[in-house]
């Protein structure tokens, strides 16, 4: 499948946003997770589609990891750990369906992946 100029670009720029925001968190630290941490989300809170395009980045010269979606003609992220990127991303790349809803600020906070048998 081709992924068009344009579509790549968008991807660029969302991820020199992301890099610029400093949102990515750093790995997690056994002991420090709070009531906070522990998966609160605003299902819907801003928008959701299906996802055109699914892509994980995998930083060899960092801990982060982001999981990307291209829904409703913008690129959305979820920062991911070690054990989201062998999850979800799995998941996520096996469906035949990604449907994504995000924050106002484009990140992911949940994804209903599809398999068709």
């Amino acid at each position: 499948m081709d992924i068009s100029p344009a579509i790549m670009q968008q991807l660029q720029e969302a991820q020199a946003e992301l890099a610029t925001a400093s949102t990515l968190p750093g790995p997690p630290v056994a002991g420090e997770a709070s009531v906070s941490d522990t998966g609160v989300f605003s299902f819907g809170a801003s928008g959701s589609g299906t996802a055109v395009h699914v892509l994980a980045d995998h930083y060899f010269t960092s801990t982060s990891k982001v999981l990307w979606i291209y829904a409703e003609n913008t690129w959305r992220y979820a920062p991911l750990t070690s054990d989201d990127e062998q999850g979800i991303a799995q998941v996520a790349f096996l469906a035949d369906r990604v449907d994504g809803w995000w924050n106002d600020g484009n990140k992911v906070n949940l994804l209903r992946c599809w398999k068709t048998f």
